[in-house]
């Protein structure tokens, strides 16, 4: 794994996730940029924030869970890299953080297809 790769996933937790749009379209540039490299898929999850944040303003208890998902899935992700676990450990841990991410901004746009709120009548 390139050492770039690691820094950039780094430099998320030094500096926290940003909540503005142009720069997520940048990560996720750069993470797509990495080819084939299960880590490539990573910007899918930055991609999707950066999508929801286009719909409107991101709410403080959102924005919390938001990184509530990221967080802890990115450092599995930054732990199989430095260790040097294989592709397909690395792309179940990446695969494990995107599907957790879309759950929950799907929850957030349409709760009664997740079941948190009884359908009206």
């Amino acid at each position: 794994m390139r050492p770039d790769v690691i820094t950039v996933l780094e430099d998320i937790f030094e500096t926290g996730l940003t909540w503005d749009a142009t720069a997520l379209d940048d990560l996720a540039r750069r993470l797509d940029a990495l080819g084939d490299s299960p880590v490539a898929r990573l910007s899918e999850a930055f991609v999707g924030v950066r999508l929801r944040l286009e719909t409107g303003e991101v709410s403080e208890p959102l924005r919390r869970e938001v990184e509530a998902v990221i967080y802890p899935r990115l450092w599995k992700v930054l732990e199989a890299l430095r260790a040097g676990l294989p592709d397909g450990e690395q792309r179940v841990r990446v695969e494990v953080l995107n599907r957790r991410l879309a759950q929950l901004l799907a929850a957030e746009a349409d709760p009664l297809l997740f079941g948190d709120t009884p359908a009206p009548g």
